[in-house]
């Protein structure tokens, strides 16, 4: 122990050493508290006997003594019993034998001998019913112990996975910060040595709006990641709050059909909406406009050019919103995560860039509207994502 690394440090080796030090008397101290309460029980006990020894039946006093033999092996254990055994016996011979003749009494010697036989089976059952209690106590605690491990373990496995989603989520946020940057600020550089180097008579005004292009929808695209960051940010910290107004679920599905549609149109993809107006709740607008973009843009990203569709209906108190693409699907395993944070799914051929928030940011703002959100999909085959709102959201 002495040469074990904790010694080495300079407090520990403090309580280490005064305990080391006073520990030998912890030994002393049982054998004192032992010798003492058997040195009051022998002299309890030798007086009162002393007092009635005259009286020709010995059983109350042999009676007296298991009684005595049983409390000091409940009190004090085992060995302090047999110890109380032993002064009692000695004491017993020695007050007992007063009464008799010099010689060999053997019935003395009989009843100190049942005495001791009886005195051993009590300090033994006591001790085993001790020690059974002490046993399930501790197996009590091995399973408490047991349980504790476990979800320890559990949470520490947990623990990792989340560290390791969210290094990897720092790295695709790193990547797609910074490869807009660099783009923009290449052709920036590019520009001005143009401008610096070249004579204005050669410098292409075409080539300068392509410049100022490309940066306007750079910096669209890092406005729409600071945006997801922050969504991110207030849904972890439970600081969304809703803006709950009358929200017509067909009006904002076209108004976000309408922002898709020089994308629609350069792809040669195709919305179709089937609805059974009107669908109108009590929703923030802001939030379920941005919930029913993302699966939209999901659809367009993933759906190969092929048709989409989305359904708008009423069951009951409740709004649903159902959008079908025919693309690449989702894999089984994956479509049990994909609504998790910092998680995105791996599909055939891979997936587009991004920072795999989208489905996150959307399944919070469902369930903070108290709806619910579902998909279901083949590979190859393409994905259906079904949201159900009710239609009177109460905060």
């Amino acid at each position: 122990m002495e040469n074990s690394p904790f010694v080495k440090n300079k407090l520990y080796k403090l309580v280490y050493n005064y305990s080391k030090k006073h520990n030998s008397y912890k030994f002393l101290g049982k054998i004192s508290i032992a010798l003492g309460t058997n040195t009051l029980f022998g002299i309890l006990i030798y007086f009162l006997v002393d007092l009635f020894k005259a009286y020709p039946d010995k059983t109350p006093f042999y009676i007296l003594f298991l009684i005595v033999v049983a409390l000091s092996a409940i009190l004090s254990g085992l060995k302090s019993a047999f110890l109380t055994t032993g002064v009692i016996s000695l004491e017993a011979y020695l007050l007992f034998r007063t009464f008799y003749n010099t010689g060999f009494d053997v019935a003395l010697y009989i009843q100190l001998a049942f005495f001791i036989a009886g005195a051993i089976v009590i300090n033994v059952l006591i001790y085993l019913i001790k020690e059974n209690k002490i046993v399930k106590k501790l197996k009590e605690q091995e399973k408490a112990y047991a349980r504790a491990f476990i979800q320890l373990h559990d949470e520490h496995v947990i623990a990792l996975k989340d560290i390791q989603a969210r290094d990897q989520f720092l790295s695709i946020v790193s990547h797609e910060l910074k490869t807009p940057l660099t783009v923009m600020l290449l052709k920036l550089h590019s520009m001005k040595n143009s401008i610096q180097n070249v004579s204005l008579a050669h410098f292409s005004i075409q080539e300068l709006m392509n410049v100022l292009e490309n940066s306007e929808k750079q910096i669209k695209w890092l406005t729409l990641i600071i945006n997801d960051l922050l969504d991110v940010s207030l849904i972890t910290t439970g600081r969304m709050n809703l803006q709950l107004v009358d929200t017509d679920l067909l009006s904002v599905t076209k108004q976000v059909k309408q922002s898709f549609s020089e994308l629609l149109k350069r792809g040669k993809q195709k919305i179709e909406i089937h609805a059974e107006p009107p669908v109108i709740g009590r929703w923030d607008k802001g939030r379920i406009e941005q919930a029913i973009t993302n699966l939209v843009s999901n659809a367009i990203k993933y759906g190969e050019s092929k048709p989409i569709e989305i359904k708008i209906f009423k069951t009951g108190n409740q709004g649903k919103f159902i959008i079908k693409d025919e693309g690449m699907g989702i894999p089984q395993q994956e479509q049990k995560v994909i609504f998790n944070l910092f998680k995105r799914a791996s599909g055939p051929g891979g997936y587009k860039k991004g920072l795999g928030v989208g489905l996150f940011i959307t399944s919070q703002i469902v369930k903070i509207h108290g709806g619910n959100i579902k998909v279901s999909s083949i590979q190859t085959k393409g994905t259906t994502f079904t949201i159900e709102l009710p239609l009177n959201k109460k905060i």
